[in-house]
C-alpha cells in the first residue's frame, strides 16, 4: 500500500505513522512512528506501559526510562553497585539490593558517582 493519510483512526498490520500538516505551507512532519522501533512524541496512557520487556537486567545498570532533553537524566536499572554513567539526578534501582542501602541510589555528579538511598525494611 503506498503512503495514504487519514482524518481518523487507522488499523494496519505493519504499523503505522501519525503526522501533522502545516495549514500555511502543507508541510509534512511525522509526529510519531509505531512499529518494530517506536518512536512517540507524548504517550498517555491508563493502565500499564511495558518498555524493554525483552531487555536482560544489565550488570552496573542501564537506562530503562529517560527523561527532558538533559541527556542521561532518568531511571536506570542494574544489578550490582552503579557504574553506569548518567545525569546528576538519575536514580538507579538495584534488582539484587538485600538491604535498606543497597536498593536504590542517586547520581549526585553527572557521571559515575551514585549515593545510596536509604529505605525502609
Amino acid at each position: 500500500m503506498a503512503n495514504t493519510t487519514f482524518n481518523g483512526p487507522v488499523r494496519s498490520q505493519n504499523g503505522f505513522q501519525t503526522i501533522s500538516v502545516d495549514s500555511t505551507t502543507g508541510a509534512v512532519t511525522t509526529t510519531s512512528t509505531i512499529g518494530a522501533a517506536t518512536s512517540v512524541t507524548t504517550l498517555s496512557a491508563t493502565g500499564n506501559i511495558t518498555a524493554d520487556s525483552n531487555q536482560a537486567v544489565v550488570a552496573g545498570g542501564a537506562a530503562a526510562f529517560l527523561a527532558t532533553t538533559t541527556a542521561g537524566l532518568g531511571i536506570y536499572v542494574g544489578s550490582g553497585a552503579p557504574t553506569v554513567s548518567a545525569a546528576q539526578g538519575s536514580l538507579y534501582i538495584r534488582t539484587d539490593g538485600s538491604s535498606t542501602s543497597t536498593r536504590l541510589y542517586v547520581n549526585t555528579t553527572g557521571s559515575t558517582t551514585w549515593t545510596n538511598v536509604t529505605t525502609a525494611a
